[in-house]
């Protein structure tokens, strides 16, 4: 073979040794790697595993990406699932100019990835394709960022400075663990975020979840923000039974309600947003309302507490 290439045994062997060395760097290298997101940059890691998630993919690839399958799985049926109904439909009634729903049961399936620092839940549809997603986390070190649009370069950024006059904002930046509620509004008026929520509190279980939609710049999506039990009891948790009780109940402006207070009469609950940290951040596709969300946002503290 030397002989082949016009090389001498000495030489063939010189680059027999520096390939084998090569290998053997190679293979040193991936260990260290590995060695490292096992360890010093491991919580780095997770972060990149979950900016890569996405409605819309199948449950396969968030299988991939977050490196094993979900520890939890189950079918929910929501008995009423609320469909949007278009004239060509036998049940549309024509005599009515009204938009027109009809009741129906749905079947989805959870599915629950179980992270020491964090949950990921997701639900899909009958093909696996993931129609909502939800990341909660577990430790008060992992705190995990996610903003719409993405996080953008300096150069992008001056570009729409250029353009606009002003300085680029995200229409979000929550930090989980960290951002309170009330930092959401971003000095935006209620019409462009609003503090329309659903509250329940139990004897072992509770939650608080608000949720935004943003329209074409927010990919027609809409995003919840969730302080719940499973990741631990927030500041500003004795305030939320006051907020249930200001409102009436535990959901706030209810649709079916007329006798609410106004949001300026509600300090319990202006409180509450002041103080407690969104711990989950949900993110629903156009194809799946708030309405027909078949579980809750992010795991129940209840369905985790068994695994460690």
């Amino acid at each position: 073979m030397a002989a082949l290439f016009g090389l001498g045994v000495d030489e063939a062997n010189a680059i027999g040794t520096l390939v084998a060395a090569l290998a053997a760097l190679l293979v040193v290298a991936g260990a260290i790697r590995a060695w490292y997101r096992r360890t010093l940059g491991r919580r780095r890691d997770r972060y990149g595993r979950l900016a890569r998630l996405g409605t819309g993919a199948q449950l396969g690839f968030f299988v991939a990406v977050l490196g094993e399958p979900p520890a939890m799985r189950r079918v929910v049926v929501k008995e009423d699932y609320r469909e949007f109904l278009v004239p060509d439909d036998p049940r549309f009634d024509e005599g009515l100019e009204e938009t027109q729903y009809a009741y129906v049961e749905r079947r989805f399936t959870e599915s629950i990835f179980i992270d020491r620092d964090f949950y990921v839940q997701t639900i899909t549809d009958d093909d696996e394709t993931v129609l909502a997603f939800s990341v909660t986390v577990r430790h008060h070190r992992f705190r995990p960022v996610f903003e719409l649009p993405p996080k953008i370069g300096w150069r992008e950024r001056r570009r729409w400075r250029k353009r606009t006059g002003e300085a680029f904002m995200p229409l979000f930046r929550v930090r989980l663990g960290q951002t309170r509620f009330s930092e959401l509004d971003r000095g935006a008026s209620d019409e462009q975020t609003g503090h329309h929520f659903k509250a329940s509190l139990g004897a072992r279980s509770f939650g608080y979840s608000e949720d935004h939609y943003y329209g074409n710049p927010g990919y027609y999506q809409t995003y919840v923000f969730t302080a719940s039990s499973a990741a631990g009891v927030p500041d500003g948790i004795g305030h939320l039974g006051g907020a249930i009780e200001e409102a009436g109940g535990g959901e706030w402006p209810d649709p079916n309600r007329s006798d609410q207070p106004d949001w300026d009469q509600m300090p319990k609950a202006q409180a509450f947003r002041r103080q407690a940290a969104v711990t989950t951040f949900t993110v629903l596709s156009l194809g799946l309302s708030v309405e027909n969300y078949p579980a809750t946002f992010g795991p129940h503290g209840d369905e985790v507490r068994t695994l460690p």
